[in-house]
């Protein structure tokens, strides 16, 4: 694959090279096919603030900023901003403010001067639908006036990741968990499993915690504080072999490894009610006050939802992907759950899990893999078919979405 460039880098865009943005709930990775990671990771964060006399701006309509500039402004405190987040639940919520934010990340993020030329694969989430996706064309063809449109499923990207094309996708992110079987590259629907037990869950469960603890972290800022807290979440937070037994024992851990230091140099106990509690939602709902199976649970109900020539494939090709599958002690305790409900009874060596080291960033890397491939335009929509026939733009869309 390619070497990445500096994100600063301003270079002339290839017409050959296809656009690759994962729209995360969290993060939006961006980069161009064939790379290795992504060039450039956005916050899904949008600024709104108000522009008075403004010739150019008659209706007084809000500036919007994004990125970089939107975390200058915060950090000068210069603008009163409005901040949303335009993607909710793996979902675009607020097209206007995305789309201008899928502009900015083209002309200024990628230095692109021509979106005309722009191709583009679109990850999205697996359970989002077909109609959904063609209001996202829709901005893609008549307003950014791309060149191509992809949109693929980050499950079977994923997968993809890995060198796979069958086998079972575990995507845990930062707002939806979900399982689903994958076959040839495409998703089993019906037997797909989600949860919103997940990343952002998991840090406000984390939140809690460290107040009930009386850890204060009200001397920072709102910002600061979420980064230091998912920074605990992602350092030392573990996943327990045996959650009882060792958020109740005396802490083995040394004075190094227990200890974490705040931005002010203040240190801080991470004690092992802490360190084991919040992750401990991915086995137990309860734990957020939320009813929804256990993640065990979610991977043995997809399974077996599936022909029985097809499981064994599954339980052998078990890929994980997403930020919180990066969590220590995941794959045991996944191994040992499943190996206690699975119907039948079954040895704890059948449930084969694909962890890759950069699974954090799994679906965009199997976006990146595809685009590179010269399967690409006979698989994406290009604007001229897009354009040549208005009463089938539906039809286009559900045949040629993945």
């Amino acid at each position: 694959m390619k070497t990445n460039k500096r994100a600063t880098m301003e270079s002339e865009y290839d017409q050959k090279d296809i656009v690759v943005i994962d729209n995360g709930t969290d993060t939006i990775k961006v980069g161009i096919s064939g790379e290795d990671y992504p060039r450039l990771i956005y916050d899904n964060k949008c600024g709104s603030h108000s522009v008075q006399n403004d010739n150019d701006n008659p209706n007084n309509k809000p500036q919007l900023l994004f990125g970089q500039d939107l975390k200058k402004v915060i950090r000068e405190k210069k603008l009163n901003v409005q901040l949303s987040n335009p993607i909710k639940d793996g979902k675009i919520d607020n097209v206007e403010s995305m789309k201008e934010f899928w502009q900015y990340i083209l002309e200024d993020g990628l230095q692109i001067s021509e979106l005309q030329q722009v191709n583009l694969l679109i990850i999205d989430q697996v359970k989002n639908t077909k109609e959904y996706k063609s209001k996202l064309a829709e901005v893609f063809f008549d307003y950014l006036k791309v060149q191509s449109v992809l949109f693929m499923n980050s499950a079977s990207l994923s997968l993809f990741s890995t060198g796979l094309v069958s086998g079972l996708s575990i995507e845990l992110g930062h707002a939806v968990n979900t399982v689903v079987p994958i076959y040839q590259g495409f998703p089993i629907m019906h037997a797909l499993e989600f949860s919103h037990i997940s990343g952002a869950e998991i840090t406000q469960c984390l939140e809690n915690d460290l107040k009930t603890y009386e850890i204060s972290l009200d001397k920072f800022s709102e910002e600061e504080k979420l980064w230091i807290i998912k920074d605990i979440k992602e350092k030392m937070c573990y996943i327990a072999s045996d959650y009882e037994m060792q958020v109740n024992s005396e802490d083995n851990y040394t004075e190094e490894e227990k200890s974490y230091e705040l931005p002010d140099e203040q240190v801080i106990q991470i004690t092992p009610k802490i360190r084991y509690h919040c992750s401990e939602a991915l086995f137990d709902s309860n734990i957020v006050n939320k009813n929804s199976f256990s993640l065990p649970q979610m991977i043995v109900n997809s399974i077996q939802r599936c022909d029985k020539e097809l499981r064994q494939e599954l339980v052998s090709n078990m890929v994980l992907g997403g930020g919180t599958s990066m969590f220590q002690g995941l794959i045991s305790r996944l191994q040992d759950d499943i190996c206690q409900i699975y119907p039948g009874g079954a040895m704890r060596s059948e449930f084969n899990f694909v962890a890759d080291f950069q699974r954090k960033y799994s679906a965009w890397i199997g976006g990146s893999m595809l685009g590179s491939l010269k399967t690409f335009q006979s698989l994406a929509i290009n604007k001229q078919e897009y354009e040549e026939n208005p009463e089938g733009k539906m039809s286009l869309i559900h045949k040629r979405t993945f």
